[in-house]
């Protein structure tokens, strides 16, 4: 069942979507094609680059990301209490670094300076329309899919599109579904077949986590550590936590349920990893499945049955996809 993206994604209240974008024809139009030789993996780059820009700029968060060589998985949250607490002035200034005015150069731009930044702010209706943007699911895709066929056009002295027409866009309802949507997000070199472990799986969110995580346990010198801009996994104020877990844990989850998705490795729920799964409702014998096919078994979201009757309810809905797999791979929490 198709519906809107405005339907069911509701920009006013905080939530997490995976959205994943296609290349037309689903070209390896960011990777190597072996049918013409030509290498494009160099826009893997662009497009994690573009992230951590927008990061910066929107009231919206990266939980993970995978980049692979015709299409790319991302994880946000999208943070509407955030950008309300956000200045006019502030407001004004991330929208012109965003949409500049003037370009020292085709791939520089300058910075706003005071004038326009004053001078925006002052158009009221104009400040409440971009605040909308700037919290918005929907603005930040459209500034990361246009920017990068705009470059890759160029690249290739060709026209026309580069993405599908639209990003697909899965609401996850409760702990379990963003667990279960992250780690197969985390995953998807490893089921390509092109990473063996999530450390070598190159422009993943997991990657980074661990890069980073690696530099704070070893480094005696925490002033030169460099920060993830990703969505932490715990932190001790609640309200920036993605996750019901530490990092470590969250590092066995991907690592364990890496494992189970390599053909040369026994597909065993490890002693070490059935807790966490069961701490956030998703059922250990179930959970091979989950990672493996999560975007075939959900559409419009994912989560606990309950949760998804309830969406079904808010959209004025008796029935959609996913609720039979809801039911045979998450679980009612324990209280």
């Amino acid at each position: 069942m198709g519906l809107p993206r405005s339907e069911y994604v509701q920009e006013d209240k905080v939530g997490v979507y995976h959205c994943t974008t296609r290349c037309v024809r689903r070209a390896f139009l960011a990777g190597f094609d072996s049918h013409t030789g030509r290498d494009f993996s160099h826009r893997k780059q662009w497009i994690e680059d573009r992230l951590q820009f927008l990061v910066s700029i929107f009231s919206v968060e990266v939980t993970t990301f995978s980049v692979m060589s015709n299409h790319y998985h991302v994880t946000l949250r999208i943070r509407p209490d955030i950008v309300e607490t956000w200045s006019d002035r502030e407001i004004a200034s991330r929208w012109l670094t965003l949409c500049p005015k003037r370009y020292r150069s085709k791939k520089k731009p300058i910075e706003p300076i005071e004038e326009q930044v004053r001078n925006l702010a002052l158009c009221t209706e104009r400040i409440a329309e971009l605040r909308k943007r700037l919290g918005s699911l929907s603005w930040f895709m459209r500034c990361l899919n246009e920017f990068i066929a705009r470059a890759a056009n160029k690249e290739d002295r060709v026209k026309g599109r580069f993405w599908e027409s639209r990003f697909k866009c899965l609401a996850l309802l409760d702990f379990a579904a963003i667990a279960g949507g992250m780690v197969y997000v985390d995953l998807n070199p490893i089921r390509a077949g092109i990473a063996q472990t999530p450390e070598d799986s190159d422009f993943t969110g997991i990657q980074q986590r661990i890069r980073i995580w690696k530099q704070k346990t070893s480094s005696t010198n925490r002033e030169s550590l460099s920060s993830s801009w990703l969505c932490p996994i715990s932190s001790k104020d609640d309200s920036l936590s993605i996750l019901p877990m530490s990092e470590e844990e969250y590092f066995i989850l991907v690592d364990k349920s890496g494992r189970l998705l390599r053909s040369d490795k026994r597909g065993v729920i490890d002693a070490d990893l059935a807790p966490i799964l069961e701490r956030i409702g998703a059922k250990p014998d179930a959970w091979s499945e989950t990672i493996s096919c999560f975007e075939d078994k959900f559409h419009l979201a994912a989560g606990l049955l309950d949760n998804l009757r309830k969406f079904a309810d808010q959209l004025g809905k008796r029935w959609f996809a996913g609720l039979s797999a809801s039911r045979r791979v998450f679980e009612p929490l324990k209280s």
